[in-house]
Formats: structure tokens, C-alpha cells, sequence
């Protein structure tokens, strides 16, 4: 499969400078394909112990959702749990996905990997982003219309990712083609997430309209800071 995947990637890159039509889709989807297969119950499997759920108190459900995904250096507590309060205290439940826990990703290894690009690209943690609505969606405190998804830096580039995709049109890359209840987010949150080379929602845009905020850092030293603007206003196009 590498020996494949090092002989399409150099054609499609040609390909790209040559001005090819779907070059973007085509290189992603080669890049995907170095992706553990697998199906979206071994993934729910994979994460649902991972998944800390916070209730707001005092009231009853169904919930509104949020769910929230990490940046790519893994879970910094408390920061996690102080905006799952905010959530809270806006009557949301807040889920906190731990991506790296369950597949053994120390920070240290996230560090020199995921950090550049090397491990869990944003279209396969993008699967992430599908098993962990597709938990909370199924729960009886949850309003299932009203799932936010949020992102920080790379759990950002994961749900753009996801939301360009939309499965069941297209899958994340690694989960194996499925039946699937129709997947319809009520909103995005974005914080500082990743917007350049290699974005699903940068290659495709969305399909349907979604209500968003990204909240960009203006100074950013490790990703160009004008790259989500510019695709917010492609997105709002």
C-alpha cells in the first residue's frame, strides 16, 4: 500500500500543477488511504470510554450538545472541563472526545507527530467527529437537532474536515462504508483551528448552509493566521 501511495501521491501532485479539475479531492483522497481501516462501531467502541459527559445541574433534559475535540498536543484539564462550564452554564451538556487516550498517543508522541502532520490527519480524526455525535445523538437527555461541534487548533481541521465531508456522501478516511442516519450538526465552533493545505472544507467547501464562529488568533506562529478568514469567506459565498 506505500509503495502505491508513493507512486500516486508525486502523479497527482503533477496532476495538481498541471491544473487538473478535482486535483484537491484526488490528493486527499490518496493521502486518506494510508488510514486503519475500520467500521464506525469500532470506533464508537474506541472512544466511548474516552468521553467525559457534563450535565448541567439543576435542570432537565433533553440537552442541547456540544461536543468538544481537543488540539493536537491531547486533553489539557482544566482547560477542557472550564469551557465544558461555560457550556453548561448556557444549558448545554458539554462531552469532552479524547482522541489520543484510546489509541496510546502520549503528548510527547503527539508532539513530534500529529503536531506536524505526520499521524491522524484531520480527515481520519474526522471519524472521531462521526462516532462521538453519533453517540451523543442517540442518548434520551439529548436533543439530537441541537449538536454543536466544537474544535480547538487540530480538533478544528477535524470537524471542518468532517463537515465538508458530510457522510454518508463521503466517509472519513479509515471507517468503512456504512448505512448511516442522515448527519445534520446544528453548528460549528472553531478555535484557532487549522484552515490551510490539506482542509476538506478548503478542497470541497460545505454542501449545506451551518452556522459558525471561528475565533482565530491573530498572531499565530505556527499556522497562517489569514487562512481561516479566507475561508470563512468561501464558505459564506
Amino acid at each position: 500500500m506505500r509503495r502505491v501511495l508513493y507512486f500516486i501521491l508525486p502523479v497527482l501532485i503533477i496532476l495538481g500543477l498541471a491544473g487538473f479539475a478535482k486535483r484537491d479531492e484526488l490528493i486527499l483522497d490518496a493521502v486518506g488511504l494510508k488510514a486503519k481501516r475500520g467500521s464506525l462501531e469500532e470506533r464508537e467502541a474506541l472512544l466511548a470510554p474516552a468521553m467525559q459527559f457534563f450535565i448541567p445541574e439543576g435542570r432537565e433534559g433533553p440537552f442541547p450538545a456540544v461536543i468538544q475535540f481537543h488540539g493536537c498536543a491531547g486533553i489539557r484539564q482544566p482547560f477542557m472541563e472550564q469551557w465544558a462550564k461555560v457550556a453548561n452554564e448556557a444549558g448545554y451538556m458539554a462531552v469532552v472526545v479524547d482522541s489520543f487516550g484510546p489509541r496510546g498517543i502520549t503528548r510527547d508522541v503527539a508532539l513530534k507527530t500529529v503536531c506536524v502532520g505526520t499521524m491522524l490527519l484531520g480527515q481520519e480524526r474526522a471519524g472521531d467527529v462521526l462516532a462521538a455525535y453519533d453517540i451523543v445523538r442517540k442518548r434520551n437527555d439529548v436533543d439530537a437537532s441541537k449538536i454543536v461541534l466544537a474544535g480547538w487548533s487540530h480538533g478544528g481541521w477535524s470537524v471542518l474536515d468532517f463537515i465538508a465531508l458530510d457522510p454518508p456522501r463521503r466517509w472519513p478516511a479509515g471507517l468503512a462504508h456504512e448505512a448511516l442516519q442522515p448527519v445534520e450538526p446544528a453548528g460549528f465552533i472553531g478555535v484557532y483551528p487549522y484552515c490551510g493545505l490539506g482542509n476538506w472544507s478548503k478542497a470541497v467547501g460545505w454542501r449545506k448552509p451551518l452556522k459558525g464562529l471561528m475565533l482565530i488568533a491573530g498572531v499565530d506562529t505556527i499556522v497562517d493566521p489569514k487562512e481561516c478568514p479566507a475561508l470563512a469567506e468561501k464558505l459564506n459565498a
